[in-house]
């Protein structure tokens, strides 16, 4: 349980980072440990996670090959991560 608590720490890192310098600042760097984020959650079985983080790797790849003309799907595909975190976080609660 510790080391899925520490995947998701690292995420939210990665997440929060990139939101703080910018999105449209993406560099090699930021997707080299967003390929290492995708393997760890293939390893914990989250595929649908994993699915998603993997489209946002393709997007920067594309962004940065594109001459970083475009974010809008780069963008897109960074809030699909965002929310999937943010719903990852919050406990689960029974209906009465």
């Amino acid at each position: 349980m510790e080391e899925l608590y520490s995947f998701t720490e690292k995420l939210t890192d990665w997440q929060e980072r990139l939101l703080l310098k910018g999105i449209h600042k993406l560099d090699k760097q930021d997707l080299q440990e967003l390929k290492k984020l995708q393997e760890l959650a293939t390893e914990y079985d989250m595929s649908f996670l994993g699915s998603l983080i993997e489209d946002l790797h393709v997007e920067g790849n594309r962004y940065l090959q594109e001459v970083k003309a475009d974010a809008e799907l780069l963008t897109q595909q960074y809030l699909y991560v965002a929310q999937y975190i943010n719903m990852m976080k919050k406990p689960l609660t029974r209906s009465s």
